[in-house]
């Protein structure tokens, strides 16, 4: 499907720079560019993965800048198209008159994500590599990196298509039930048809399960630290950050309202949320800061409850949160020897640290990783990595398990309610690779990449 406009855009970030990229692609690429330059190379000019030296000239024939000229040659390009890139001098001047000359030469200026759009289109990659390519771009760390370049390279969507061609075999054995066979079921036809559905939907039940690792590895993650008053939240705060954040102090009541601070753990980045302290107060002030406590901890993915070594532990202080909770007894510093083995024994779950003498703190941040779940990028696990193909793995396993329960029902199987579903969850990984996504999900999708890409 090759678009029967061109269009133009800068590939690189605005402003000052050594050198900046304008990239054009469609069918009019190439006279674009012979329109607004000049080459020595008049018989050898813009040939396929070459680069031209050119100067490039105004509508009155005169020379303003000298660039680099590459041209891909359809279908051989990144969109599948004739691609022009010209690498000019990093001055935003220079570079948006380069564009306008494109634009009165016959080319458009470029949505975003229209690039990556046609390369879609034209069938360079589906649509789980093309949401590769927005977040390889926005990724916070190299973890993340990697993590989205796997699936750029395909690791996704091979996944994809192996538990389509299953699917599909298994639809033909029930087809040819249904339609060909007339003596009894083909010999063990339920029993290899429910070991095969058990192995594709433990398949999607990991790819699901680590979505929300690759969320946090994408976005970052959010950890709340929350405690009653002077449990020393603020001073960990400090202790992981290594900066101070935070003021503290021996008063209680010091933090008024909610303070961030960013790290890495695992390759994760982390935005620890240090809150006010969880009392009830008639101060309109730190009530204030308990009611944007309670709302931070709603929001969090793993809260680390605080509780002081020098005060009795109740069992109230460790039910704040229903989601990932790690306690952590403090001021382990204040304890002899005696007191830290009175802790593990009675709190074996718990993290006992000093945020003063960082005595502990490496086991609180495993402990961190482990309760989120996080993972390095390079594990075997090739994870979904948007809420669009998140949501729509949920379908099919809802659909592989109603084909297993039908399968597994007293008495003859009722195959064609099982082929309706097995077709209904083809449909929907058809929809997870873009072959069937309408014109309204292409928009939301490509709608939030940069121009230029």
């Amino acid at each position: 499907m090759i678009l029967s406009d061109t269009i133009v855009a800068v590939a690189t970030p605005h402003g000052f720079g050594g050198i900046s990229v304008i990239r054009i692609s469609g069918p009019d690429s190439k006279n674009i560019i012979k329109k607004i330059s000049l080459t020595n190379r008049k018989n050898k000019q813009f040939k396929h993965q070459a680069v031209t030296l050119v100067n490039i000239i105004d509508n009155d024939g005169l020379p303003f800048e000298e660039s680099v000229v590459t041209f891909f040659k359809k279908p051989h390009s990144y969109t599948g198209e004739d691609t022009i890139e010209v690498s000019c001098h990093g001055n935003p001047s220079i570079v948006n008159r380069i564009v306008s000359l494109c634009c009165t030469s016959g080319a458009r200026p470029a949505d975003p994500g229209e690039f990556t759009k046609r390369a879609f289109l034209n069938g360079k990659m589906d649509l789980v590599q093309a949401e590769a390519v927005a977040s390889l771009i926005h990724s916070k760390t190299a973890e993340g990196a990697s993590l989205n370049f796997k699936i750029l390279c395909g690791d996704l969507s091979k996944e994809m298509n192996t538990i389509k061609k299953e699917l599909k075999d298994l639809l033909v054995k029930i087809e040819f039930e249904l339609d060909i066979s007339e003596d009894c079921l083909q010999p063990n036809l339920v029993s290899r048809s429910l070991l095969s559905l058990k192995t594709i939907q433990a398949t999607i039940k990991t790819a699901l399960e680590s979505h929300n690792s690759v969320r946090m590895l994408n976005d970052g993650a959010n950890v709340v630290i929350c405690g009653a008053p002077n449990a020393g939240k603020s001073t960990l705060l400090n202790c992981l950050s290594g900066i101070d954040r935070a003021i503290t102090g021996p008063e209680a009541g010091t933090t008024r309202d909610t303070i961030r601070a960013s790290i890495s753990i695992g390759g994760t980045p982390v935005t620890l949320i240090d809150t006010a302290g969880l009392r009830v107060s008639k101060n309109k002030i730190e009530k204030e800061g308990v009611v944007r406590t309670k709302k931070e901890i709603t929001r969090s993915d793993c809260v680390l409850a605080l509780t002081p070594a020098d005060i009795p532990i109740k069992k109230k202080h460790l039910k704040i949160s229903s989601g990932p909770t790690i306690h952590v007894i403090t001021k382990a510093d204040l304890c002899t020897k005696k007191k830290i083995f009175y802790f593990k024994n009675k709190f074996p779950s718990a993290c006992i640290i000093s945020a003063k003498t960082s005595f502990g703190v490496p086991k609180l941040l495993d402990a961190l990783q482990k309760h989120m779940g996080l993972f390095s990028s390079l594990s075997p696990i090739v994870p979904v990595t948007t809420g669009r193909q998140n949501l729509i793995l949920k379908k099919i396993s809802c659909c592989i398990q109603k084909s297993t329960n039908l399968l597994s029902s007293k008495g003859n199987p009722q195959l064609e309610l099982v082929s309706f579903e097995l077709r209904d969850a083809l449909e929907q990984i058809d929809a997870v690779l873009g072959k069937t996504s309408t014109d309204e999900i292409l928009n939301s999708v490509f709608g939030s990449f940069c121009v230029g890409k």
